[in-house]
C-alpha cells in the first residue's frame, strides 16, 4: 500500500509541459476518415478540440471529451448543440479522429485544429443544468480562471464571456463583434474563485432548465515546466496601436477582441503565420464563418507580442510557445535523412 502512495504521488507532482496540454494542427481534408495525431491524450485526460477552414467560409466547431464526439457547437453563432456525422468521430489517447462532414473534412480544403486538454491551471471544461437563480458552478480548473465562454446547449442563444480585465459586472458576446456591456446578472457580479464561477438569473448563463457548456481558461497560474511555476497561458490587456506586451515568454496562439468598441474576435497562431516585423500574419475569426485572411494586426516577439491594429482597448488571450521540455538526446531534435527523387 505504502508504494502504491508513493507511485500515486509522484504521477500527481509530474511536470507538465505546454506541449502536453495543447496544439495547433494543420491538415487537409480528403473527402474521407483521417486521424490527426497531435500528441494530445483527449481519451485519457479530456479536453476540447477547436476546427475551422482556412480555406473557406464554414462555421467554427467545438468538440469536447464531456458533450461527447460528434456533438458540435459552433462558436459564431446563437445555434443549439446538434449531432454531426462524419465530424469529430473520436478522442484519442494521441489526438482524435475525423470524417468528411463540411467544416471538417473536405476534399482539398484545408484546415486548422486547436487541441486544449484538461489541465489544472491551464484549462477545463464544465456542462451543467440552469436553476434560473443566483448559484455556484465548481470546476477543476485549480485556479482563478481569467476568462470564461459559456453556451446555451440545449437552445438557441449568444455565447457569454468572462475576462478577468473586466470584471464580473461586465460581458462580452463570443459570437459576435458587440463592445463589452455591463451586466449585473451573466456572473452574478462576483468574480470567480479557485474552485468555483457565478452565474445570476441571466438567460445567457443559467436559465432555468437550460443545459450550458463553460469552458474555462487559467491566467499566469504557474504548474508547468520542470520547477513546476512556469506560466503557459495568460489573459490580460491593452490599449493602443504599436502597443507591446510583456508575457513573460513568445506566444504561439493569440485571441484578440477590442472591448471598447466593436469589433471581431481576432485569432492568430505560429502555425499558420505569425511571424516577427511582418503584416503577414494568418488571422481566423472565432464569431464569423468567414475563411482565412491576412492582416498585421498582431506580431510576437521573444517576450510577449505587438499589436499593429487601431488604437482601441482589447483583451487577449495568450499561450506560451513550445517545446518546453529538455532534450534529451540528439536525435530527439535532429534527424538526418537521405532520399533519392522520383520526380
Amino acid at each position: 500500500m505504502l508504494a502504491k502512495s508513493l507511485q500515486g504521488a509522484a504521477l500527481a507532482t509530474q511536470p507538465a509541459y505546454i506541449e502536453d496540454v495543447f496544439s495547433t494542427w494543420l491538415y487537409t481534408g480528403n473527402g474521407s476518415t483521417q486521424t490527426i495525431t497531435n500528441g494530445i491524450d483527449l481519451s485519457g485526460k479530456g479536453g476540447m478540440v477547436w476546427i475551422k477552414s482556412r480555406s473557406a467560409a464554414t462555421n467554427n466547431f467545438l468538440f469536447d471529451t464531456v458533450r461527447g464526439t460528434t456533438d458540435e457547437i459552433n462558436s459564431n453563432t446563437t445555434d443549439a448543440e446538434a449531432s454531426l456525422a462524419n465530424s469529430l468521430t473520436a478522442f484519442n489517447a494521441d489526438g482524435f479522429s475525423i470524417g468528411s462532414a463540411t467544416g471538417i473534412g473536405v476534399n482539398a480544403a484545408t484546415y486548422v485544429s486547436w487541441t486544449f486538454r484538461k489541465q489544472a491551471k491551464f484549462f477545463d471544461v464544465v456542462t451543467y443544468t440552469g436553476n434560473g437563480a443566483s448559484r455556484t458552478i465548481s470546476h477543476n480548473l485549480g485556479s482563478v480562471p481569467g476568462f470564461i465562454i459559456v453556451k446555451i446547449s440545449s437552445g438557441s442563444g449568444s455565447w457569454y464571456a468572462y475576462h478577468r480585465s473586466l470584471g464580473s459586472g461586465t460581458s462580452l458576446l463570443f459570437n459576435n463583434t458587440l463592445a463589452a456591456f455591463a451586466s449585473a446578472v451573466d456572473w452574478d457580479s462576483t468574480d470567480p474563485t479557485s474552485t468555483v464561477f457565478s452565474v445570476g438569473a441571466s438567460a445567457g448563463t443559467n436559465s432555468n432548465g437550460a443545459t450550458y457548456v463553460a469552458y474555462l481558461f487559467a491566467h499566469d497560474a504557474g504548474g508547468f515546466g520542470a520547477a513546476g511555476t512556469d506560466n503557459v497561458i495568460s489573459c490580460g490587456t491593452f490599449t493602443g496601436a504599436n502597443t507591446e506586451v510583456n508575457l513573460g515568454y513568445e506566444p504561439q496562439w493569440l485571441l484578440m477582441k477590442q472591448t471598447s468598441t466593436t469589433g471581431d474576435w481576432f485569432l492568430a497562431d505560429n502555425m499558420r503565420g505569425m511571424p516577427v516585423n511582418t503584416s503577414s500574419t494568418q488571422l481566423l475569426s472565432a464569431n464569423t464563418a468567414a475563411a482565412e485572411s491576412t492582416s498585421n494586426i498582431v506580431r510576437p516577439t521573444s517576450t510577449g507580442f505587438i499589436n499593429g491594429g487601431n488604437s482601441g482597448t482589447f483583451i487577449y488571450i495568450a499561450i506560451r510557445r513550445g517545446p518546453m521540455k529538455t532534450p534529451t538526446s540528439g536525435t530527439s531534435v535532429f534527424s538526418p535523412v537521405a532520399y533519392t527523387g522520383d520526380g
